[in-house]
Protein backbone atom coordinates (compact mmCIF):
# COMPACT_ATOMS: atom_id res chain seq x y z
CA UNK A 1 0.00 0.00 0.00
CA UNK A 2 1.31 3.57 -1.19
CA UNK A 3 2.35 5.78 2.04
CA UNK A 4 0.91 9.28 1.66
CA UNK A 5 1.78 12.41 3.71
CA UNK A 6 -1.06 14.81 4.37
CA UNK A 7 -0.90 18.31 5.12
CA UNK A 8 -0.13 22.12 3.86
CA UNK A 9 1.03 25.50 4.94
CA UNK A 10 -0.99 27.02 7.88
CA UNK A 11 -1.82 30.20 9.29
CA UNK A 12 -3.97 31.75 11.88
CA UNK A 13 -6.04 34.17 9.45
CA UNK A 14 -7.65 30.77 8.43
CA UNK A 15 -8.68 29.83 11.92
CA UNK A 16 -11.74 30.66 10.84
CA UNK A 17 -12.14 27.22 8.79
CA UNK A 18 -9.99 25.38 11.46
CA UNK A 19 -13.11 23.24 12.68
CA UNK A 20 -13.77 22.35 9.23
CA UNK A 21 -10.34 21.31 8.34
CA UNK A 22 -9.56 19.63 11.09
CA UNK A 23 -12.56 17.68 11.10
CA UNK A 24 -11.95 16.77 7.10
CA UNK A 25 -8.67 15.18 7.83
CA UNK A 26 -9.78 12.82 11.08
CA UNK A 27 -12.36 11.51 8.45
CA UNK A 28 -9.95 10.51 5.57
CA UNK A 29 -10.66 6.65 5.20
CA UNK A 30 -7.02 5.46 3.18
CA UNK A 31 -5.10 3.27 5.62
CA UNK A 32 -1.59 4.43 5.17
CA UNK A 33 -1.43 8.27 5.66
CA UNK A 34 0.63 10.18 8.59
CA UNK A 35 -0.50 14.15 9.11
CA UNK A 36 2.03 17.07 9.08
CA UNK A 37 0.73 20.69 9.47
CA UNK A 38 3.75 23.77 8.41
CA UNK A 39 2.44 26.94 10.78
CA UNK A 40 4.03 30.02 9.54
CA UNK A 41 2.06 32.26 12.03
CA UNK A 42 3.82 34.96 13.73
CA UNK A 43 3.68 33.92 17.12
CA UNK A 44 3.44 29.90 18.24
CA UNK A 45 -0.07 30.56 19.37
CA UNK A 46 -1.53 28.83 16.20
CA UNK A 47 0.62 25.63 16.42
CA UNK A 48 -0.53 24.98 20.07
CA UNK A 49 -3.89 25.53 19.49
CA UNK A 50 -4.07 22.39 16.76
CA UNK A 51 -1.96 20.17 18.58
CA UNK A 52 -3.83 21.37 22.15
CA UNK A 53 -7.43 21.05 20.63
CA UNK A 54 -6.98 19.28 17.45
CA UNK A 55 -4.48 16.90 18.08
CA UNK A 56 -2.78 17.22 14.69
CA UNK A 57 1.02 17.22 13.89
CA UNK A 58 2.20 20.59 13.18
CA UNK A 59 5.66 21.92 12.92
CA UNK A 60 6.42 25.52 13.47
CA UNK A 61 8.11 27.10 10.04
CA UNK A 62 9.35 30.51 8.96
CA UNK A 63 7.63 33.57 8.91
CA UNK A 64 8.28 36.32 6.49
CA UNK A 65 6.26 39.67 5.34
CA UNK A 66 6.71 38.43 1.60
CA UNK A 67 3.25 35.96 2.38
CA UNK A 68 4.39 34.00 -0.93
CA UNK A 69 7.76 33.51 0.72
CA UNK A 70 6.34 32.03 4.23
CA UNK A 71 4.09 29.53 1.47
CA UNK A 72 7.16 28.26 -0.26
CA UNK A 73 9.26 28.02 2.77
CA UNK A 74 6.71 26.18 4.97
CA UNK A 75 5.52 23.80 1.45
CA UNK A 76 9.84 23.18 0.70
CA UNK A 77 9.80 21.80 4.45
CA UNK A 78 6.94 19.47 3.98
CA UNK A 79 8.37 18.57 0.38
CA UNK A 80 12.07 17.54 1.80
CA UNK A 81 10.24 15.54 4.72
CA UNK A 82 8.02 13.79 2.30
CA UNK A 83 11.45 12.67 0.77
CA UNK A 84 13.29 11.86 3.59
CA UNK A 85 10.76 9.85 4.99
CA UNK A 86 10.08 8.15 2.35
CA UNK A 87 6.89 8.51 1.13
CA UNK A 88 5.13 7.25 -1.71
CA UNK A 89 3.07 10.35 -2.51
CA UNK A 90 2.33 14.07 -1.19
CA UNK A 91 -0.96 15.62 -1.14
CA UNK A 92 -0.87 18.90 -0.36
CA UNK A 93 -4.60 20.06 0.72
CA UNK A 94 -4.68 23.13 1.56
CA UNK A 95 -6.39 24.75 5.13
CA UNK A 96 -9.81 26.08 3.92
CA UNK A 97 -10.39 22.70 1.79
CA UNK A 98 -12.46 19.60 2.61
CA UNK A 99 -12.06 16.74 0.69
CA UNK A 100 -14.11 13.80 0.89
CA UNK A 101 -13.30 10.94 3.03
CA UNK A 102 -12.06 9.00 0.29
CA UNK A 103 -10.10 11.53 -1.67
CA UNK A 104 -6.59 9.72 -1.02
CA UNK A 105 -8.36 7.10 -2.87
CA UNK A 106 -9.79 8.73 -4.98
CA UNK A 107 -6.99 10.71 -6.38
CA UNK A 108 -4.14 7.66 -6.55
CA UNK A 109 -6.96 5.58 -8.15
CA UNK A 110 -5.56 7.70 -11.50
CA UNK A 111 -1.88 6.17 -10.83
CA UNK A 112 -0.79 9.56 -12.08
CA UNK A 113 2.41 11.90 -11.11
CA UNK A 114 0.13 14.85 -10.38
CA UNK A 115 -3.64 14.82 -10.15
CA UNK A 116 -5.78 16.97 -7.78
CA UNK A 117 -9.17 17.44 -6.68
CA UNK A 118 -11.76 20.16 -7.62
CA UNK A 119 -12.85 23.08 -5.71
CA UNK A 120 -14.79 26.27 -6.17
CA UNK A 121 -13.06 29.54 -5.95
CA UNK A 122 -14.04 33.03 -8.04
CA UNK A 123 -12.72 34.73 -11.10
CA UNK A 124 -12.72 37.86 -10.26
CA UNK A 125 -12.18 40.27 -13.39
CA UNK A 126 -13.28 44.05 -13.90
CA UNK A 127 -15.26 44.41 -11.46
CA UNK A 128 -17.04 41.00 -12.25
CA UNK A 129 -17.27 37.64 -10.46
CA UNK A 130 -17.66 33.96 -12.01
CA UNK A 131 -17.59 31.10 -9.70
CA UNK A 132 -15.23 28.81 -11.36
CA UNK A 133 -13.31 25.36 -10.59
CA UNK A 134 -9.66 25.61 -10.32
CA UNK A 135 -8.75 23.91 -13.26
CA UNK A 136 -7.66 25.89 -16.51
CA UNK A 137 -6.13 25.55 -20.09
CA UNK A 138 -3.91 27.83 -21.72
CA UNK A 139 -5.67 30.27 -24.04
CA UNK A 140 -4.76 30.07 -27.60
CA UNK A 141 -6.02 33.03 -28.61
CA UNK A 142 -3.70 35.00 -24.94
CA UNK A 143 -0.28 33.49 -24.99
CA UNK A 144 0.66 33.47 -21.16
CA UNK A 145 -3.74 33.46 -20.53
CA UNK A 146 -5.67 30.50 -18.98
CA UNK A 147 -9.36 29.87 -19.65
CA UNK A 148 -10.77 28.53 -16.61
CA UNK A 149 -13.94 25.62 -16.04
CA UNK A 150 -16.88 27.32 -15.40
CA UNK A 151 -18.10 25.61 -11.71
CA UNK A 152 -21.59 24.54 -13.13
CA UNK A 153 -19.89 22.81 -16.03
CA UNK A 154 -17.35 20.79 -13.56
CA UNK A 155 -20.48 19.62 -11.35
CA UNK A 156 -22.02 17.82 -14.65
CA UNK A 157 -19.09 15.02 -13.81
CA UNK A 158 -19.08 12.71 -11.63
CA UNK A 159 -16.03 10.48 -12.73
CA UNK A 160 -12.96 10.25 -15.01
CA UNK A 161 -9.79 12.01 -15.71
CA UNK A 162 -9.52 15.01 -17.31
CA UNK A 163 -5.65 16.65 -18.76
CA UNK A 164 -5.41 20.85 -17.80
CA UNK A 165 -2.72 23.15 -17.88
CA UNK A 166 -3.70 24.55 -14.70
CA UNK A 167 -4.68 23.76 -11.38
CA UNK A 168 -4.36 25.24 -7.75
CA UNK A 169 -2.93 23.74 -4.66
CA UNK A 170 -6.04 23.33 -2.84
CA UNK A 171 -6.31 19.37 -3.00
CA UNK A 172 -2.84 18.21 -5.16
CA UNK A 173 -1.49 14.80 -5.24
CA UNK A 174 2.41 14.67 -6.43
CA UNK A 175 4.01 11.61 -6.51
CA UNK A 176 7.83 11.23 -5.06
CA UNK A 177 9.04 10.83 -8.64
CA UNK A 178 8.17 14.57 -9.45
CA UNK A 179 9.15 16.26 -5.92
CA UNK A 180 12.29 14.45 -6.49
CA UNK A 181 12.52 16.83 -9.47
CA UNK A 182 10.91 20.35 -9.11
CA UNK A 183 10.88 22.39 -5.53
CA UNK A 184 8.02 24.59 -4.53
CA UNK A 185 8.81 28.26 -5.85
CA UNK A 186 7.18 31.58 -6.95
CA UNK A 187 7.99 34.38 -9.18
CA UNK A 188 8.37 37.97 -9.67
CA UNK A 189 6.38 39.66 -12.45
CA UNK A 190 5.40 42.97 -13.46
CA UNK A 191 2.62 44.65 -11.68
CA UNK A 192 -0.57 44.66 -13.44
CA UNK A 193 -4.03 45.49 -12.74
CA UNK A 194 -4.80 42.08 -12.70
CA UNK A 195 -2.03 41.10 -10.63
CA UNK A 196 -0.94 43.97 -8.51
CA UNK A 197 0.97 41.60 -6.00
CA UNK A 198 3.39 41.57 -9.18
CA UNK A 199 4.10 37.70 -8.45
CA UNK A 200 3.70 34.48 -10.04
CA UNK A 201 2.23 31.81 -6.99
CA UNK A 202 3.69 28.31 -6.24
CA UNK A 203 0.78 26.96 -7.58
CA UNK A 204 1.10 28.44 -11.28
CA UNK A 205 5.12 27.86 -11.33
CA UNK A 206 4.65 24.43 -10.48
CA UNK A 207 2.11 23.57 -13.42
CA UNK A 208 4.35 25.74 -15.80
CA UNK A 209 7.94 23.19 -14.22
CA UNK A 210 6.14 20.26 -14.30
CA UNK A 211 5.46 20.27 -18.26
CA UNK A 212 8.56 21.83 -18.80
CA UNK A 213 9.82 18.66 -17.76
CA UNK A 214 7.10 16.50 -19.89
CA UNK A 215 4.79 15.59 -17.17
CA UNK A 216 0.81 15.58 -17.28
CA UNK A 217 -1.33 17.36 -14.95
CA UNK A 218 -5.35 15.69 -14.43
CA UNK A 219 -7.51 16.47 -12.78
CA UNK A 220 -9.92 14.12 -10.70
CA UNK A 221 -13.61 14.75 -11.30
CA UNK A 222 -15.40 12.53 -9.07
CA UNK A 223 -12.71 13.82 -6.52
CA UNK A 224 -15.07 17.55 -5.68
CA UNK A 225 -14.14 19.17 -2.61
CA UNK A 226 -15.46 22.08 -0.47
CA UNK A 227 -13.97 25.56 -0.35
CA UNK A 228 -14.01 27.69 2.67
CA UNK A 229 -13.06 31.39 1.00
CA UNK A 230 -15.42 33.31 1.94
CA UNK A 231 -15.90 35.25 5.49
CA UNK A 232 -12.05 34.81 6.04
CA UNK A 233 -9.14 35.21 4.14
CA UNK A 234 -7.59 33.97 0.46
CA UNK A 235 -4.17 34.63 -1.02
CA UNK A 236 -6.01 35.35 -4.40
CA UNK A 237 -8.77 37.92 -3.10
CA UNK A 238 -7.51 38.62 0.46
CA UNK A 239 -9.78 39.89 3.07
CA UNK A 240 -13.33 37.43 1.69
CA UNK A 241 -15.76 39.19 4.86
CA UNK A 242 -17.93 40.90 2.29
CA UNK A 243 -17.46 39.37 -0.97
CA UNK A 244 -20.75 38.11 -2.58
CA UNK A 245 -21.04 36.42 -5.87
CA UNK A 246 -22.44 38.73 -8.63
CA UNK A 247 -23.27 36.49 -11.99
CA UNK A 248 -21.40 37.85 -15.05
Amino acid sequence: MKKVLVGCTVADVKEYCLDKYAEGLKRLTYKNFDILLADNSKDEKYATLIQEKYKLPVIRTGHFDNVAESVIHGLNVLRQKALDKGYDYFLCLEQDVVPPPNIIELLLSAEKDLVTGIAPHLLVREHKTQEIALLAFHDKNNPGKYVYIDWNSAQQYNEGLLEVDYCAMTCFLFSKNILKKIPFRYELTEATKTNPRNLLWHDFTYCIDAQKLGFKIYAHLGAKCEHYFYGGFSLTLGDTTDIHLKKN
